[in-house]
C-alpha cells in the first residue's frame, strides 16, 4: 500500500528512525533483538512495529532472486500509450496487473508514461511477452526495452537524514 498524498507523512521520532534503520539493515532480526538494538522492551516495541505496520511506513515482504527461480532476464520497459486520457491509463493498468511478468509499474512524467520492470526465463520469453502481450494492447503507441546486465546497487528503502 503506497501511502496517499492526502494524508499527511507519520510523525517519527528517533526510536521509529533507530527501528526502521534496524529493520532497513536487518530485516531477520528477532522482536526481542530489535528491541535490545533500539533500547526497548517487547512491549513498547511492538505498539511502535503495530503502528509503522499499521500506518504503512513499513511493510513485510519477501524478496525473491529471480536468477535462483530460473527468470535468468530482467527487462524495463517504458511505454508510451497512444492517449494520456484517465480511462486509456487505466485500461493499460489493468492489462499490465494481469502479466505475472510484470513485477514492477510505474507512472512517470517525461518522453513516455509507464515505466514497466520485467522478469522472464530467457531473450526468447520477452520475445513471447512483447509480441504476444504487449503487441495486443491498443493503448500502446510506442514500448522500448533496455535489457538488465546486472544490479551492483538494490536497496529497499531509505530515510532522509533528519
Amino acid at each position: 500500500m503506497m501511502s496517499d498524498a492526502a494524508t499527511p507523512p507519520l510523525s517519527l521520532d528517533a526510536v521509529d528512525r533507530r527501528i526502521i534503520r534496524c529493520l532497513l539493515e536487518d530485516a531477520t532480526l528477532s522482536n526481542n533483538d530489535l528491541a535490545e538494538k533500539v533500547g526497548l522492551t517487547a512491549a513498547p516495541l511492538s505498539r511502535r512495529l503495530a503502528r509503522l505496520y499499521g500506518a504503512g511506513v513499513i511493510r513485510q515482504a519477501v524478496i525473491v532472486d529471480p536468477a535462483a527461480v530460473g527468470l535468468g532476464l530482467q527487462a524495463f520497459a517504458e511505454v508510451t500509450l497512444n492517449r494520456t486520457a484517465p480511462e486509456v491509463g487505466q485500461r493499460f493498468i489493468r492489462a499490465i496487473a494481469a502479466m505475472p511478468e510484470v513485477v514492477e509499474c510505474h507512472t512517470v512524467t517525461g518522453d513516455f508514461d509507464f515505466l514497466l520492470k520485467i522478469s522472464v526465463k530467457d531473450i526468447a520469453d520477452y520475445k513471447r511477452l512483447i509480441w504476444n502481450e504487449f503487441d495486443r494492447l491498443p493503448e500502446i503507441k510506442a514500448l522500448r526495452s533496455t535489457i538488465v546486465f546486472d544490479t551492483p546497487k538494490h536497496s529497499l528503502g531509505t530515510l532522509p537524514d533528519w
